[in-house]
């Protein structure tokens, strides 16, 4: 009975395992929701195993600092600011923790664990699949009817951005060349591998950017020092004296060409692995990540938190047209500023032992029975594990230069090739057996990790379950309103995101543009005012979660502009430029208060500092500004009106002038008559980047003079530096 529930927990594993490879491919949340609870299904069900009883002991020290890991992470990110982003970044935790437990409870034998890694090759097949679709029929195609990859340049497979994709599968290759050389498996299955790894380095090398070509290379590496540290002992003197030779005239060789060619290669590395285009420069970025990691260096700022900081310290010199990077664009700075030294020093200790554990593997492997048997010992514990650590070196290279360990399919896998390495054979550590023990099945530490894969279980059974239903109501409410926005499909919608998920400030804002969008310059004023008011309350309870959102607020002045109320207008866009200084759709919104309030001096004076921000610039939007402001003053000389008074009450008492005059447009009525409502704008086009994930609200430039009442959705958690390598 154990035995088939084992199964059972495995299957429901395999299942949550492969959909989160197939969707978590971008830190969107629309999708990812569904397989997280199938994930946390398998945790509960593992309670059945509970007590099943085992043949080996999980390394203690080992487990206890990845413990600590798990729990520091999660105090941290409940502590964050940002609460409604730090509950991606929790989920993500639980759901590393979980699959990490889970491994090692459920994956005892070497023979679930080589099915484990054919359903990961499974993934790669149905990625490489995409990609080739991508490449000869539809670049936009992807899983979901409906939904297309917005970056569609080269294929990326089941991900969106192509980097994501050619890293994944390239992290990957080391597991194929391991298990197809020193595998047990059947030799048409070592060459299905051997092909997969040919295919998959092929891919990356044809249409990887510079970081998956420097992952693959740097796994390869580790594979093929670990390789020679196996077979050194198993050739003769002859063998050994030749291949030093070639080693060291290759090394002489790579020596010349890189000294001859240093000054274009160092152009090369720094415009294709240090430069995403577009003004866009990592260093920048990781610049502003050390400024975030300087508020608070021992615990960090909070989980997510560089959402915040990385607009406050964004460098003017990454230019305008670089798009907002809600990540540090490296994991290792990512995590010193958003958890601390401590967090980062954490991490460092958990992947040191594993990775010592897993060498001390394949030494005492090297070191057993050499000079005996073939040049290629037969082992698939040793394939895995060398196949493991090529992996991790991979996966540690690319978070140098991207954000890859946030988004969902990195994470899992990750996570079970380093539950591999901290037992890399479950039936060489015996468990020694005493009255204390026999009572507890495989030691205190594995009853404590199946306990604790239970209580994760639950929670993102959970959490899966509803955030499920709020992402579905939330993405119908979405598209409705894209393709109506004046219509009333997407208020019920609206309405159960609420009820259900009430964290979330984007449906709140969301609410607050449909209110807006519905207003027509036929409804009576009494109407028209109640939906200013109920846009108000929505964008206040978006403020009220996420109080940095600068995207939010630049509508929200508009609207309370409307409503009669300057200062607190004034306060919201005031509060906007200090957490996005160099914002221009900020500076813009400033702008277009001044001018509908009549201050001509102050609205010519920011319409200036947007044409020359250093972020979301819109030059055509603020010359347009300045056209109007240069018109007015025409008109208000003709009419004798000092406009540098700047006085709305000083245009009121010259009224009678005024209304003499059948061709002048007092500014504020200019204003309003070309940005009155939402429902009579079109908002600007959407750039194409990955911070428009799939299945995600697609942001549109907000730069772009935007209507009075209602700007574009806020970025979207996914945010990449512009171009394609990164």
């Amino acid at each position: 009975m154990a035995s088939r529930w084992n199964i059972v927990v495995i299957v429901a594993f395999l299942a949550g395992f492969l959909l989160i490879g197939m969707v978590g491919t971008s830190t969107a949340m629309t999708f990812i929701w569904p397989a997280y609870a199938v994930l946390g299904i398998a945790g509960v069900l593992s309670v059945g195993l509970l007590f099943k009883e085992l043949s080996f002991t999980l390394p203690r020290w080992t487990t206890l600092i990845t413990f600590v890991l798990a729990v520091y992470l999660l105090v941290r990110a409940s502590e964050s600011p940002v609460s409604y982003f730090a509950r991606d970044d929790a989920a993500l935790i639980i759901i590393a923790f979980l699959s990490y437990c889970l491994f090692q409870s459920l994956f005892s034998t070497v023979e679930w664990r080589i099915r484990l890694v054919y359903a990961i090759a499974g993934l790669i097949l149905l990625n490489l699949g995409f990609a080739f679709v991508q490449m000869l029929i539809k670049p936009g195609f992807w899983l979901v009817p409906g939904y297309e990859r917005t970056i569609t340049d080269l294929p990326g497979g089941l991900f969106n951005h192509p980097d994501h994709f050619t890293g994944f599968i390239g992290a990957l290759v080391p597991v194929w060349l391991s298990l197809a050389l020193f595998g047990r498996i059947k030799k048409p299955l070592r060459i299905g591998l051997a092909a997969l790894a040919l295919l998959s380095s092929f891919m990356v090398v044809a249409t990887g950017g510079a970081t998956s070509q420097l992952s693959l290379v740097s796994g390869a590496a580790v594979f093929a020092f670990l390789a020679i540290l196996i077979v050194r002992h198993r050739i003769n003197r002859q063998v050994k004296r030749l291949a030093v030779w070639l080693v060291a005239a290759s090394f002489l060789l790579i020596s010349v060409i890189a000294f001859s060619a240093s000054v274009p290669i160092s152009r090369q590395i720094e415009r294709t692995l240090l430069t995403g285009g577009a003004d866009t420069s990592l260093p920048l970025i990781w610049k502003a990540g050390f400024e975030q990691a300087s508020e608070a260096p021992l615990l960090g700022t909070g989980s997510r938190t560089s959402y915040i900081y990385g607009r406050l310290f964004r460098d003017e010199a990454m230019g305008s047209s670089a798009v907002e990077s809600e990540f540090i664009h490296n994991e290792y700075i990512q995590i010193l500023a958003d958890y601390g030294i401590i967090g980062l020093l954490i991490l460092a200790i958990v992947l040191g032992m594993h990775a010592f554990i897993g060498l001390r593997f394949v030494r005492a492997y090297a070191a057993f029975g050499s000079k005996m048997g073939p040049i290629l010992p037969k082992s698939d514990h040793l394939a895995l594990v060398i196949g493991a650590l090529g992996v991790i070196a991979s996966f540690a290279t690319l978070s140098l230069f991207d954000f890859v360990m946030h988004l969902p399919a990195f994470v899992v896998v990750a996570s079970v090739f380093l539950a591999l390495l901290a037992a890399p054979d479950p039936m060489a550590a015996a468990l020694t057996s005493s009255p204390s023990s026999q009572l507890i099945p495989g030691g205190s530490l594995m009853f404590m990790n199946r306990a604790v894969v239970f209580g994760c279980g639950i929670a993102m059974t959970i959490f899966g379950l509803v955030f499920s239903q709020s992402e579905y109501h939330y993405e119908r409410a979405r598209l409705s309103f894209e393709a109506d926005p004046a219509g009333f499909k997407h208020f019920r919608h609206l309405q159960k995101a609420r009820g259900i998920d009430p964290g979330n400030p984007f449906i709140y804002t969301l609410s607050a543009h449909a209110q807006v969008a519905g207003i027509t310059p036929e409804m009576a004023e009494p109407a028209r005012k109640q939906a200013l008011e109920q846009a108000d309350l929505y964008f206040n309870r978006a403020r009220a979660i996420y109080p940095q959102d600068v995207f939010a607020a630049v509508g929200h002045a508009a609207v309370l502009d409307e409503l009669g109320k300057k200062a607190a207008a004034m306060q919201r866009i005031q509060d906007a430029r200090e957490q996005a200084p160099h914002y221009g759709n900020v500076i813009l919104a400033e702008a277009e208060h001044y001018l509908r309030n009549g201050k001509i001096s102050q609205a010519e004076r920011a319409y200036g500092k947007a044409l020359a921000a250093g972020a979301f610039r819109d030059a055509g939007a603020a010359e347009r500004g300045l056209r109007t402001i240069t018109e007015w003053k025409l008109i208000a000389a003709q009419n004798g009106i000092d406009w540098e008074k700047d006085s709305l009450e000083e245009a009121a008492e010259n009224e009678e002038i005024l209304a003499d005059t059948s061709n002048y447009r007092r500014i504020q009525e200019a204003t309003i008559k070309e940005r009155n409502l939402a429902a009579d704008a079109s908002p600007a086009p959407a750039p194409t980047n990955e911070t428009a994930p799939l299945g995600e609200p697609k942001p549109v430039d907000t730069g772009s003079a935007p209507p009075a009442l209602i700007p574009p959705p806020p970025l979207t958690p996914d945010s990449d530096v512009a171009g394609r390598e990164n």
